[in-house]
Formats: C-alpha cells, sequence, structure tokens
C-alpha cells in the first residue's frame, strides 16, 4: 500500500475511533424480532443513520448419521416463496445456553436427539444484525419422535457429498447450512 493509501486509512480509522448514539429507537417488536433504528455520531461530527436487528443468539445443528448423511429440514421460506433445504436451528432463548437451544432445535426440528454436540464455528449474518450464530455438530443421534410439522415441511436425510456440490453449486444457499457444510468439510470432520 502507498503512502496516499495509508494516509486514507488512518483518516477512516480515525472517523470510527468513537461512536455515540444519538437516539434510539424500536421500530419493530413482535414475534421474538426486535427491529432497531439508532442515530450515531462519529468521532469527525458525520451522522449515520443504522437499522438493525437485536436480539440474542441463534443455532444451526451440522448433524449426521454413522453413515454420513446430513440431517437437513425443509422449510418454507416466505421472503423467496418457496420451501428451501437448511440446517436444524433456531434462536436461543432467555436464560438458556446455545448448547442448549441447539438440543432443543434439534430435536423441535427434526425429532432427533444428540447426545453430543460440538462447537464448530459461528458466524454474524450480516452487518445489520447482533445475532451471532453458533454452529454445532454431532455423529451421535438418536431418532426420539416426530419433528414440529407446523415449522417443518420434511426432514431429509442426504449424504454429505451430495449437500456440499449443492452448496458450492449454489443449489443450497441458506447461509447457515452453507457455512456449516464448508466449516464441516474443511475441519475434516467426517471419515
Amino acid at each position: 500500500m502507498d503512502n496516499i493509501g495509508r494516509a486514507k486509512e488512518v483518516v477512516i480509522m480515525d472517523k470510527f475511533e468513537s461512536v455515540r448514539v444519538l437516539k434510539s429507537k424500536t421500530v419493530y417488536n413482535k414475534h421474538g424480532r426486535q427491529v432497531v433504528e439508532d442515530t450515531l455520531e462519529f468521532a469527525d461530527g458525520s451522522k449515520h443513520e443504522w437499522v438493525y436487528f437485536k436480539g440474542g443468539g441463534a443455532v444451526g445443528i451440522a448433524a449426521f448419521t454413522e453413515d454420513n448423511k446430513m440431517i437437513l429440514t425443509k422449510q418454507y421460506r416466505h421472503p423467496f416463496g418457496k420451501v428451501v433445504l437448511d440446517l436444524p436451528g433456531g434462536g436461543v432463548e432467555e436464560e438458556e445456553t446455545s448448547l442448549e437451544a441447539a438440543q432443543r432445535e434439534f430435536e423441535e426440528e427434526t425429532g432427533f436427539t444428540a447426545n453430543k454436540l460440538e462447537g464448530i464455528g459461528k458466524y454474524s449474518p450480516g452487518p445489520s444484525t447482533q445475532i451471532v450464530v453458533d454452529i454445532f455438530f454431532t455423529r451421535d443421534v438418536k431418532l426420539k419422535g416426530k419433528f414440529n410439522g407446523e415449522e417443518i415441511v420434511n426432514v431429509e436425510l442426504m449424504d454429505f457429498k451430495t449437500v456440499l456440490k449443492k452448496v458450492l453449486e449454489g443449489e443450497c444457499f441458506d447461509s447457515a447450512l452453507v457455512i456449516a457444510v464448508l466449516l464441516v468439510a474443511l475441519k475434516k470432520l467426517l471419515p
């Protein structure tokens, strides 16, 4: 980087040295979702409105049977107007740890239980949210009952290589699923 580039970077970094919230208001608070609009003032005096989802954490579970079939859910996603393949998971409730949420959500959404869940990564869905999603991995699953038919269209067991191919070709685009599949592949968690 040349001197001009470094100078621009320093000026930009100085702008974010201090950020003050001048005003904060909740514009939506329903169904466990809260949208907040903040008016910010930066160190250089400039102001910016920032709208974001406020909330606790979320979890996704990359679960596999003994023969490396990935346990996936199909859910209707209204913004897309269609049913999509995704990773079992959901929100962390108050007074609940991420691990407890992962165990609860996995059973609710798939009918399976997991005796051992291992955290393998986390991510933020984007700049317009403060939610962090914890990704868990397990190969220790047992079918216990039925999935919640009000949320889930179907539970599918799919060979991991097929899921990986669908992710790499853009056929599967659920962010938790994409990230979990890439983590499992890069960390070589399956035999």
